[in-house]
């Protein structure tokens, strides 16, 4: 800035105020502030007030001479290094001079006053001093801008980082415990991480009533000595865990502690939740494990009686109660086996989700008669008492009755499984409001208050002192009946007193709402005689095809055996076969393309294409019937399924 804008005032001492007005007359055009001060004490007191770019003193003065003055200017801080130019009249100015000079005089000027002289000193000064009070300004705005600067770039700083930031300061007691914090900064990142909006200004205790303090003697210990810490925290009244750094600012007694903190609620809850997958995973790990024992184990069990039971027949060929009672003994063993593949099958469909119900309009009652006669021999062989108590008024329901009497079936197989011999096994059926309900209670092992909400999980096995159940068992049974009760609307619940006092099961199936019910259709009768059927049985597999073309002829149809889907293909138009059952696995051509290319002759064109196959999901059915079959039998066929198809072929046929 000009030098002329700069203020500037010029200290005018002196007893006369003739001199003064003089002075003042003298230094007028110079465009400074002129001071008048008429002792040394008033001129000590203007110093200690303002500055000045020069003082004229007068060495001659009452009381506090110029020499006195001078010596206390120089005595000061503020006015050590203020010019100062003696005025004086003496008849000896030599001393004076001298002695003005040992004080620190600039100048020593003697009167009578030269206007232009005087003039010109003091200008110099007085520039001299404008030029310091400029560059000090321009110093200071440069100081401030570099400020500014880094200003700007902490605050960016502040609030670009992700964690939380706040600086503190300790409140204490007359005790000088600490009782409270005081939000004196904090960026953006604070108000994300704790929830609390406008902190600055305002106490945690005003942030948050209640506050329980945790913090409070960490950062009292970290002010008092200076030692940064770093600690996980919960506040429980924000229901948040945090990550903090704490650190003291300044000097010890300022009581401010910057703190560097984050929430890792989140990050926290998924280590609980991966810690508990890795358990759930360990168990199910362990659970598989187990249950491939198992199954590996129920599997082997029927092979010993099946080959002991071929062994018999060819030994006792001429016997033949000895051959019926080891042909039962081999379809027991054989639906066994039967029993824990379509248990497994179910499984892998419920798990994908391909359980498709096929409902209907049934009465509940004569689900679970069915149901009980599939479970009666288990039952009778382990010598159980079954009482029966079903309703005389009809239990409608819209639902599939294949798989609501797998559900009964399944708990009674499991009440006489876990039962020791003898026992009894009550199964009871009653109607409570909209709702069927069907129990299941027995008197055996019983199940443990820990284990009650186990026991529907998969592989799930009761423990028991008496070693595993008789009968075996996969674990899945349980796990299958919850499911299949979910898809009807349903629900399942298991209740025991305790080990040795046995066990309740209660399932609970929504009734169908009241309508007028006619009589439905009766079932197809079995008996009758079947017309004569052509059946070409395609299998590699040379027992299977062979066993179920001896199976046509004895039912008086005829029968062809192929065991190649060319020899099949080959065979067909001179056959013309009614029915063909076709397994999918062949060597050299897939049974899809077989059925395709038996379509698409005449001879096979009206043929009842029946497919083969050990595999049973819903995408596999439907893959066969995009294929062109008729149906689908999941091997090992039952004898009824086939009855019912070459019954349907022949109605079909006629």
């Amino acid at each position: 800035m000009p030098h002329t804008t700069v203020p500037a005032n010029v200290l005018l001492v002196d007893d006369q105020p003739a001199n003064l007005l003089a002075l003042e007359a003298a230094l007028d055009t110079l465009g400074v502030n002129l001071v008048r001060a008429e002792s040394g004490l008033e001129a000590l007191a203007a110093l200690e007030r303002q500055d000045f770019a020069a003082v004229l003193l007068d060495v001659r003065m009452p009381g506090m001479d110029g020499f006195e003055v001078a010596r206390q200017i120089r005595a000061r801080p503020r006015s050590r290094f203020t010019p100062i130019l003696f005025v004086t009249a003496g008849d000896d100015p030599d001393d004076a001079m001298l002695s003005a000079y040992a004080l620190g005089a600039v100048d020593f000027l003697a009167k009578p006053l030269r206007t232009e002289v005087l003039k010109a000193k003091v200008g110099v000064f007085v520039e001299l001093y404008r030029s310091k009070e400029e560059l000090r300004a321009r110093e200071r705005r440069d100081f401030e801008q570099r400020l500014e600067v880094k200003e700007e770039r902490y605050r960016a700083l502040f609030e670009s980082i992700d964690e939380g930031f706040c600086v503190v300061k300790l409140l204490r007691g007359p005790d000088g415990k600490v009782h409270d914090f005081l939000y004196e900064e904090a960026n953006e990142a604070f108000c994300m991480h704790t929830g609390l909006q406008n902190p600055v200004g305002h106490t945690m205790c005003e942030l948050l009533p209640g506050y329980e303090g945790q913090r409070f003697e960490v950062y009292d210990r970290v002010a008092r000595t200076g030692e940064a810490t770093r600690f996980v925290q919960e506040d429980r009244i924000m229901n948040r865990w945090f990550d903090i750094y704490a650190t003291r600012l300044r000097g010890g007694g300022a009581d401010l502690v910057a703190v560097l903190f984050s929430d890792i609620t989140q990050r926290l809850l998924a280590e609980q939740d991966l810690r508990r997958l890795a358990d759930q995973l360990a168990e199910a790990n362990k659970r598989k494990t187990e249950f491939l024992a198992t199954l590996a184990h129920e599997l082997r069990n029927p092979l010993a009686p099946l080959s002991n039971g071929l062994h018999l027949m060819r030994m006792g060929a001429g016997k033949p109660e000895m051959l019926e009672k080891t042909r039962q003994m081999m379809e027991r063993q054989i639906q066994h086996m039967v029993h824990l593949v379509d248990d497994l099958l179910d499984v892998a469909r419920i798990s994908t989700g391909k359980v498709e119900l096929r409902r209907q309009s049934m009465d509940l009652r004569d689900v679970v008669s069915t149901a009980v006669e599939t479970s009666g021999s288990l039952i009778e062989n382990a010598g159980h008492k079954l009482s029966v108590d079903l309703p005389a008024e009809p239990l409608p329901m819209d639902a599939d009755p294949t798989r609501i009497a797998q559900v009964v079936s399944n708990l009674l197989n499991n009440a006489a499984k876990y039962t020791p011999e003898c026992g009894a096994i009550a199964l009871k059926a009653w109607r409570e409001g909209g709702e069927a309900v069907v129990s299941v209670t027995d008197t055996g092992i019983g199940i443990e208050p820990a284990a009650l909400g186990k026991v529907f999980e998969m592989f799930a096995q009761v423990p028991s002192n008496e070693g595993r159940p008789q009968g075996g068992g996969l674990g899945i049974g349980l796990s299958l009946v919850q499911s299949l009760v979910a898809l009807h609307g349903g629900s399942v619940g298991a209740s025991s007193a305790g080990r040795g006092k046995g066990s309740t099961f209660t399932v609970r199936l929504p009734l169908a709402k009241p309508q007028a019910t006619g009589g439905g259709e009766a079932p197809a009768s079995r008996g009758g005689k079947l017309g004569q059927l052509r059946v070409l049985v395609v299998d590699d597999n040379a027992d299977a095809a062979e066993s179920l073309g001896v199976l046509m002829e004895m039912e008086g149809h005829a029968a062809h055996i192929a065991h190649t889907g060319q020899e099949a293909l080959a065979v067909a138009p001179e056959f013309r076969p009614d029915v063909v059952f076709l397994d999918i696995g062949l060597p050299d051509v897939s049974g899809y393309d077989v059925a395709r290319r038996l379509r698409a002759m005449p001879a096979g064109e009206r043929a009842m294409l029946v497919a083969l196959t050990g595999w049973g999901t819903q995408e596999d059915r439907d893959r066969t019937r995009d294929a062109g079959f008729d149906r689908h039998l999941t091997k090992p066929a039952e004898l009824t399924a086939v009855e019912e198809l070459l019954r349907a072929a022949s109605q079909q046929k006629a």
